[in-house]
């Protein structure tokens, strides 16, 4: 069974210091995504003041890629300079491709992922955006306005870090200074709803021995359940957050960015070998995720033998693809047995 695997994983203090800050990641996320949602809506509505409405025409055929979008008409160029105009890194990295330009008057969303970092592509709203994504918007939009930005790009890089250990571990030191950024940054947003009480159940998890016995996890029919483990009230269809669920989101995610990152160059690094051999290796140790990774070891295994090939694009999108409606099931089914018991 799964438990029993992720229970042993969790006696090396490292990996659970690792864990440890990617659920305060996603609880940060559970509180900003909301409040993100609202503010984009009304961003989008000012902004859509300065553009007439076109007439009717055909539907724009602008396309934007990577880093680079050239806009073919009128609407989509005017409407490239006013997101500019708004953005804190208008003469650094930009990736247009995450967005659909054709997209921009109708769709507020479309116009936020201008101000994310690469992988966005498939996301239609806040709540799909993991933490940095959100992060980044608010460091990249003047609207919102932070005081201290520093405090926002600070996450933005322990976040970064916890991508690229590729072992799974952090320091109890490094935990520490994460945990004191991560009140500064709460500080930045006492307007929130609710992060400054969801910040007091970060400290609670970043102090926590999180033994065995405290978090109180069983297994039903192979889905983990918590009888009194960390609770987290969000207004996704999760009611509690598991380190079950925060171990492969976090793994899913250090796939994916990896991935993106070799898509984008086209090659292999001799960084980028270090780290495919390092997940693939972690991956295959542990039979519990070897199975839920099945694919991506696949991926992985292709290119720990430098079979980079031009499509591994679209062979990563279908993979994701599929993850995705495998995420669906998952919790389709984790509500249902909510609601037998």
């Amino acid at each position: 069974m799964a438990l029993p695997a992720l229970l042993a994983r969790l006696t090396c203090r490292e990996y659970k210091n690792w864990m440890k800050a990617g659920m305060c990641l996603e609880m940060l996320h559970s509180r900003l995504h909301g409040y993100i949602d609202r503010e984009m809506q009304m961003f989008h509505r000012l902004l859509s003041q300065h553009i007439p409405a076109p007439g009717q025409r055909r539907r724009c055929q602008c396309r934007a890629r990577g880093k680079q979008f050239e806009p073919g008409c009128s609407v989509c160029a005017q409407w490239k300079e006013l997101i500019l105009s708004h953005h804190n890194n208008r003469n650094g990295e930009i990736y247009w491709g995450n967005s659909d330009p054709s997209m921009w008057p109708t769709h507020y969303w479309e116009v936020a992922k201008v101000y994310m970092p690469r992988g966005q592509t498939q996301y239609r709203r806040p709540k799909q955006s993991d933490a940095t994504a959100l992060l980044n918007l608010l460091n990249n939009c003047n609207y919102f306005n932070i005081q201290n930005t520093s405090r926002v790009r600070e996450i933005i890089k322990c976040r970064n870090e916890l991508m690229h250990s590729c072992n799974m571990k952090v320091s109890s030191t490094w935990l520490e200074a994460f945990g004191k950024k991560m009140h500064d940054l709460i500080s930045e947003f006492t307007h929130v709803p609710g992060l400054v009480k969801e910040g007091e159940k970060m400290q609670e998890v970043l102090l926590s021995d999180w033994k065995v016995e405290d978090l109180g996890i069983c297994d039903v029919d192979g889905i983990p359940k918590a009888q009194s483990g960390i609770e987290l009230q969000s207004a996704t269809i999760y009611t509690r957050l598991l380190p079950y669920d925060v171990e492969r989101r976090m793994i899913e995610q250090m796939i994916q960015e990896l991935s993106l990152e070799i898509v984008e160059r086209g090659s292999l690094t001799k960084e980028d070998e270090d780290k495919v051999c390092k997940i693939r290796n972690f991956l295959s140790q542990n039979e519990d995720l070897r199975i839920v990774f099945q694919e991506d070891l696949q991926w992985l295994d292709c290119l720990s033998k430098n079979n980079f090939a031009p499509n591994a694009e679209r062979i990563f999108t279908e993979k994701f693809a599929r993850y995705f409606l495998f995420c669906l099931m998952v919790i389709l089914a984790a509500f249902i047995v909510g609601e037998i018991y």
